[in-house]
């Protein structure tokens, strides 16, 4: 029996976009605590600051 593949998510960590849509996204480690955090390109244009979902790390 063939195993199912499950494609996985993210979302954006400013507007909860689906980063996948959106050109110029990025995902990247909080450089605090090393969980995946997303961003779309729209929030990372504009500067719109994130938040881990893990640590609370605030950034640019």
């Amino acid at each position: 029996m063939a195993e199912a593949v499950v494609e996985e998510k993210n979302f954006c960590s400013s507007c909860d976009r689906d980063i996948a849509i959106i050109t110029d996204s990025v995902l990247f480690n909080c450089p605090n605590c090393g969980s995946k955090i997303s961003r779309c390109g729209n929030c990372r244009g504009r500067g719109v600051t994130y938040t881990c979902r893990v640590c609370g790390f605030v950034g640019p």
